[in-house]
C-alpha cells in the first residue's frame, strides 16, 4: 500500500502528494520529487545495462538459451511496445525512436511504482523526517517536463525528416535548412484540393499550431491527474481511520481495509496503464510528424 502510516499520521493527507523541499542551495530548491527522479534514474542505470550484458551473453554463447526471470519480464514488455505500440505508428521509423520511447516508458513506470512503496514510513522511522520521498509523477512540474521533452522530440523529428527529404532530392544543405521548417508546417495541414484548400490553409495552420501545444499539455495533465487521483482517494479513505476505529464492532473496519487494498491494486494497474498511454500517444505524435502521409 501507499505510505499508509504516513498518510494516517499526517494532519493534512494532501501533504503526501505535494512536493516538499529537502534542502536549498542558493535559489535552487531540491525537493522530494527530484530525489525520486534521481532514484528512478539510478535504478535504470543499474538494471538495464546489466540486463543488456546478460542478454548479449545468452545470445552469443556457444549454446544460446532463452531469457528467464527479470530479463524475460523486461524483454516481454519491450517487445510488446515495439510490435504493438510503436511500429503501428512509426512503421519504418520504429527503430530510430525505440530507445527514447523505451526509456520514457520505464522511467515513468519506475516513478509510478516507487510511489507505491511505503518509503515515507521508512524515512520517518529511520531518518526521523517526513516527506522525504513521494510520487514524482503526481507532481505537475515533473509530468510537464516529460511532456516538454516529448514536444521537442516529435516536432524536432518532423523538421529533421523534412531536412532529410530535401537533401534526398538533391537540394543544397543551405536550402534544406531554410525550407525544412516551412515544409514541416505545411505537412501539419490536411491536403484539401481546389480553391477551398487555399482559402482554409492559413486558418487550419493556425489551428494545428495551437493543437501542437495542446498535445503535450494533454500528456502532462493525464499522467499527473491519474497518479494524483489514486493517492488522494486513498488518503480520503484513510482519513476515516479514527471513526473506523470506534465503529469496528459494527463491521466498518474490514470493508474499509479491503477497499484500501483494492484501491492499491487499482493503483498498480494505473501505474502500468499511464506509462503505456504516455508512450502510445507520444509514438502517435512522432508518427504524425515524420510520416504525415500515414
Amino acid at each position: 500500500m501507499t505510505h499508509l502510516s504516513a498518510i494516517v499520521a499526517a494532519s493534512d493527507p494532501m501533504q503526501h502528494v505535494l512536493p516538499h523541499e529537502i534542502f536549498r542551495v542558493g535559489p535552487f530548491s531540491f525537493t522530494n520529487h527530484m530525489l525520486m527522479l534521481l532514484i528512478s534514474s539510478g535504478l535504470m542505470l543499474l538494471i538495464f545495462p546489466a540486463l543488456a550484458r546478460r542478454s548479449a551473453a545468452l545470445s552469443t554463447g556457444q549454446r544460446p538459451t532463452a531469457p528467464s526471470g527479470f530479463l524475460n519480464f523486461f524483454e516481454t514488455i519491450m517487445d510488446f511496445l515495439r510490435k504493438e505500440v510503436v511500429r503501428p505508428s512509426l512503421h519504418e521509423h520504429t527503430d530510430r525512436f525505440l530507445p527514447y520511447l523505451w526509456t520514457l516508458f520505464f522511467f515513468i513506470l519506475f516513478n509510478n511504482l516507487l510511489g507505491m512503496i511505503p518509503l515515507e514510513a521508512i524515512s520517518s522511522a529511520v531518518f526521523g523526517k517526513q516527506h522525504l520521498f513521494g510520487t514524482a509523477t503526481a507532481g505537475l512540474s515533473v509530468t510537464a517536463g516529460l511532456a516538454v521533452i516529448s514536444f521537442i522530440v516529435f516536432h524536432g523529428a518532423g523538421v529533421l525528416e523534412q531536412y532529410r527529404h530535401a537533401i534526398a532530392h538533391d537540394k543544397s544543405s543551405g536550402t534544406a535548412i531554410a525550407t525544412c521548417v516551412p515544409a514541416y508546417l505545411a505537412t501539419m495541414v490536411p491536403a484539401i484540393p481546389g480553391i477551398i484548400g487555399k482559402v482554409l490553409f492559413f486558418p487550419m495552420l493556425a489551428l494545428e499550431f495551437v493543437l501542437s501545444f495542446v498535445k503535450p499539455f494533454a500528456l502532462a495533465i493525464r499522467l499527473f491527474a491519474n497518479m494524483l487521483a489514486g493517492h488522494v482517494v486513498l488518503a480520503s479513505l484513510l482519513a476515516l481511520a479514527p471513526a473506523i476505529r470506534h465503529l469496528s464492532d459494527a463491521g466498518v473496519a474490514l470493508p474499509a481495509v479491503l477497499g484500501c487494498a483494492a484501491l492499491s491494486c487499482l493503483e498498480l494497474f494505473v501505474a502500468f496503464l499511464q506509462a503505456y498511454i504516455f508512450v502510445f500517444l507520444t509514438s502517435m505524435f512522432i508518427g504524425a510528424a515524420v510520416s504525415p502521409d500515414h
